[in-house]
C-alpha cells in the first residue's frame, strides 16, 4: 500500500513538472521543472525495484544532462534570441495525447511488472544475481551494439547543441540590434 502511495506521489510530481516544462516561458524555470521530472522518474524506478536504473537516471540525466542544459542556457544570449514572446504552446498542447499515452504505458508496466515476462525468467535472474548484474549482463551481451549506438547518438547530439549555441552567440555578436 505504501509502495502505491509513493508511486502515485512520484507520478503526480513528474506529471505536474512535465506540464511546467511545456507551459513555462522562463528557461530557468523550464530547466528546474525538467530536473524535477527527472528526479521523480528516478523515484519511480526506485519504487519499482530497479535501483540501478534509478541511480543511472539520477547520475546521467538529473545531473549531467541538466548541467549541460544550464551551460547552454548561459552560452546563448536569451534576451536577444527571444525577440517575440511566442513559445511552442501549440506544440505542447498537441503533444499532450502522446505524453498521456506514455504515462498510461508507464502505469501499466508498473502494474503488470516482471510477472508477465516469459516463464518469469527475469524474476529468477534478479533473485539469483541481483539487479545490477542482470542489467549489466543483458546490456553488455545481447544489446551491446545498441548501447554503443545510443551513446554515439548522445555524443553527436551534445556536440550539435554546443555548435548551435556557439553559432547563435556568434550571430548575435556579429549583428548587434
Amino acid at each position: 500500500m505504501i509502495q502505491w502511495l509513493v508511486f502515485l506521489l512520484f507520478s503526480a510530481i513528474a506529471f505536474l513538472s512535465a506540464l511546467g516544462v511545456v507551459l513555462l516561458s522562463n528557461p530557468v524555470y523550464v530547466i528546474l521543472s525538467l530536473l524535477s521530472v527527472l528526479v521523480s522518474i528516478a523515484g519511480i524506478f526506485f519504487v519499482a525495484g530497479a535501483e540501478l536504473v534509478g541511480a543511472l537516471q539520477l547520475i546521467i540525466y538529473a545531473v549531467a544532462v541538466t548541467v549541460f542544459y544550464v551551460f547552454v542556457l548561459t552560452a546563448v544570449p536569451w534576451e536577444k534570441a527571444l525577440k517575440k514572446d511566442s513559445h511552442y504552446r501549440v506544440a505542447g498542447v498537441l503533444s499532450f495525447p502522446v505524453v498521456l499515452l506514455l504515462y498510461i504505458e508507464m502505469v501499466l508496466v508498473f502494474l503488470i511488472g516482471v510477472s508477465v515476462s516469459p516463464k518469469g525468467e527475469f524474476r529468477e535472474f534478479i533473485k539469483q544475481f541481483g539487479n545490477a548484474e542482470v542489467v549489466g549482463g543483458i546490456l553488455f551481451s545481447k544489446y551491446f551494439l545498441a548501447f554503443e549506438l545510443v551513446s554515439l547518438v548522445l555524443l553527436i547530439g551534445m556536440i550539435g547543441a554546443v555548435i548551435i549555441g556557439r553559432k547563435e552567440a556568434q550571430t548575435y555578436e556579429d549583428n548587434p540590434s
